[in-house]
């Protein structure tokens, strides 16, 4: 008798492991989509960036909290079914970084953190969320002169040593 408890409750452990970790999506940035997968996705948010379109996905990598948020990333994918990764930064070159720290205070959401890097004229600023970046990156692109550079970085894959 005792061994056949045993029996069920490893089988038992077994199939709750395996149900909960089929249910739950894991995403990599450079991973490609199937249409069925990119299907699923129809209900998440929509960003767009450019003339871009991407949706936030869920997972391990997304984050709100403000303490997490200076290393925090969130997957994005694009239309084309490729799997994304933005650390929610807003970068702006070829402007004086002041005329950038200026500017910042006029943004409806606020930069958790903003780096400056005087003699190369460029600033990076970390928002809280994506959208956030974008929409700073969209208000920057109109208070800053027309030859600044403001971009989101997204990176479709890992860096790698050479």
């Amino acid at each position: 008798m005792k061994l056949s408890f045993r029996a069920l409750l490893c089988a038992t452990a077994m199939s709750a492991s395996l149900a909960g970790h089929a249910g739950s999506s894991t995403y990599v940035a450079g991973q490609r989509l199937s249409p069925a997968e990119l299907a699923k996705l129809s209900g998440t948010a929509t960003v767009r960036l450019g003339s871009q379109s991407f949706r936030t996905l869920p997972g391990p990598a997304t984050t709100k909290s403000l303490d997490t948020a200076a290393n925090a990333a969130t997957l994005v994918v694009n239309e084309r079914g490729v799997v994304g990764e933005s650390r929610n930064e807003v970068l702006v070159s070829q402007v004086a970084t002041q005329d950038v720290r200026q500017k910042l205070g006029k943004l409806s959401h606020s930069a958790i953190s903003a780096e400056y890097f005087d003699h190369m004229n460029l600033s990076k600023l970390k928002f809280a969320t994506f959208q956030d970046a974008v929409n700073a990156r969209d208000q920057l692109k109109t208070l800053l002169a027309p030859d600044a550079g403001v971009d989101v970085p997204i990176r479709y894959g890992k860096p790698r040593v050479r």
